[in-house]
């Protein structure tokens, strides 16, 4: 059920700030509206809504994956990575309407670095539980 939570996380967020770091821009500018950006009450919203759920997601997924038979420094390197990601989720939308649109571009890297770990909390879990881990001979 995550995974389809993903998937339909990326078809809504490519459908609403499109894909390019100047469509990303102009969601959040706003510019070609005249409106000055989106409402700082909008943005907290958002913010809001990240910081209360994502840390389930981190918890429940974040523990499952650590329960895996990768090594320690790769377990840490990948939640480390998601965890960054998020906080960049977060900022990139005050920092794009706030200080300047040339931040957009760091939205895609920020969505897919949250995309890629989280996809790696559920499939390593399911992959060992399912065909086991390998084991050095």
């Amino acid at each position: 059920m995550v995974l389809l939570g993903l998937l339909t996380c990326l078809g809504f967020i490519f459908a609403k700030s499109g894909v390019s770091a100047g469509a990303v821009s102009e969601y959040y500018r706003q510019e070609e509206l005249g409106l000055g950006g989106k409402p700082f009450l909008e943005l907290l919203e958002t913010a809001h809504f990240h910081l209360f759920t994502m840390p389930i997601f981190f918890l429940v997924l974040g523990h499952i994956f650590f329960l895996s038979s990768w090594n320690e420094k790769a377990k840490l390197a990948v939640v480390l990575a998601s965890f960054v990601s998020l906080l960049a989720e977060i900022a990139l939308p005050f920092l794009i309407v706030y200080h300047s649109g040339r931040w957009a571009f760091l939205e895609h890297a920020s969505r897919t670095g949250l995309f890629v770990t989280f996809l790696l909390f559920v499939f390593v879990p399911i992959r060992e539980m399912w065909w086991g881990t390998r084991t050095a001979r």
